[in-house]
């Protein structure tokens, strides 16, 4: 008897969207079993490639825009509009990105969101909508969200009434806030911010030590950063009644969710979560024989609100086989995804470079795709 598979990938990051890596797996698979009835659907813990991924998932189109990178410079960055509508999805990396910024330019003093609130911006201009979904994974900045709620009217403002200039390390000089010309999208628009982690603003597991680092923060310059971000959620505070201090998933994007909460009353939502809701991953586990997924590097963090482990809870929960292909197969990883009741194998069947396995990504998914297919049949998965 037929099974029926479904398809469910990340992206594999620096070589496939989540998109091209189903179709990959789709094709492996059909190519030793075509009497399978194959479902593809692309996931996303709301960093990287959601645009793409609810575009492909829930239909509508994307919109490009001009607006500026974490430093200022002028790019073009992507933007969609869904099949009802009324929702636009943003991704913060699409105009604060880490990617987009070289090495020896990261400086989280520096950097700023303030691209991203005109990608808001230039999408509300094309027509206005009821809800924004806005993906923070992959950002290059520590500014709290204030660039980009620059960029949306809201004033920061220094003890002598200056308006404060781009990235976060000017944060430590904020005295007031005002919202009075805030942008209409901040009163209008239901605004959801898609976390794949849940640390708060401050504090050791907080947006400057755990994250700067990684932006091209000195020591000295987390210590900055924190302080900065200390007097953000203490002037929030004071003037919204709003406490973000150590609320979950604030620090996320270095400290975006903060402002936007207290602010535009945004709500912080774990990604995988909004975007298994929006693409019906609930729906389609339903009538699943079997479910493929697959990441780039499976390691401990694949199960810290990423798509493999969460998606391994909800198999379990339901009785379904589960397998991961990953480019990158870490013991602790295996052992986590055995834990939770899946398998895994990896990307390649033999020795090959970084480099290499990389560049023909596409090809050895299929392939690993088809080896598992092999593997499996004549096992067919258990009824329910």
């Amino acid at each position: 008897m037929p099974d029926v598979v479904l398809v469910a990938p990340d992206t594999f990051k620096g070589s496939l969207s989540a998109r091209e890596a189903a179709g990959a797996m789709a094709r492996g698979w059909r190519s030793v079993r075509p009497q399978d009835e194959i479902h593809e659907l692309p996931l996303s813990d709301g960093g990287e490639g959601v645009v793409e991924t609810l575009v492909a998932a829930t239909g509508g189109s994307v919109g490009w825009a001009r607006v500026t990178d974490a430093l200022g410079r002028p790019l073009r960055a992507p933007y969609a509009r869904l099949a009802d509508g009324k929702t636009v999805v943003v991704e913060l990396s699409a105009a604060a990105g880490l990617v987009q910024v070289p090495v020896e330019l990261r400086n989280p003093l520096l950097t700023t969101t303030r691209g991203v609130g005109k990608l808001i911006a230039a999408a509300w201009d094309e027509a206005p909508f009821a809800r924004l979904i806005l993906a923070l994974g992959g950002s290059a900045t520590v500014d709290a969200g204030v660039g980009l709620l620059q960029a949306l009217g809201v004033r920061f403002l220094d003890a002598g009434g200056v308006e404060l200039p781009p990235g976060g390390g000017a944060l430590s000089r904020l005295a007031a806030i005002d919202a009075s010309a805030a942008h209409p999208v901040l009163g209008a628009a239901r605004i959801e911010l898609a976390v794949d982690v849940s640390n708060p603003l401050l504090g050791p597991r907080g947006a400057a030590p755990v994250y700067a680092p990684q932006k091209g923060a000195s020591v000295e310059q987390v210590r900055v950063l924190e302080a900065a971000l200390a007097r953000v959620a203490e002037v929030l505070e004071r003037q919204f009644g709003v406490r973000v201090h150590e609320r979950p998933g604030t620090g996320s994007a270095g400290g975006v969710p903060a402002t936007l909460v207290a602010i535009a009353r945004a709500s912080v939502r774990p990604g995988f979560d909004l975007i298994a809701e929006a693409v019906g991953l609930d729906e389609a586990l339903e009538g699943a024989s079997l479910v493929i997924t697959g990441e780039g590097s499976l390691d401990a963090q694949s199960f810290e609100g990423k798509v493999v482990g969460r998606l391994a809870e909800r198999c379990r929960a339901r009785g379904i086989p589960l397998f991961a292909i990953a480019g990158v197969l870490t013991p602790e990883g295996e052992a986590l995804l055995a834990k939770a009741g899946g398998a895994a194998l990896p990307l390649v069947a033999g020795p090959i470079s970084l480099e290499a396995a990389m560049a023909k990504a596409e090809g050895l998914l299929e392939a690993a795709a088809s080896r598992l297919a092999r593997f499996t049949r004549g096992h067919p998965a258990p009824s329910r």
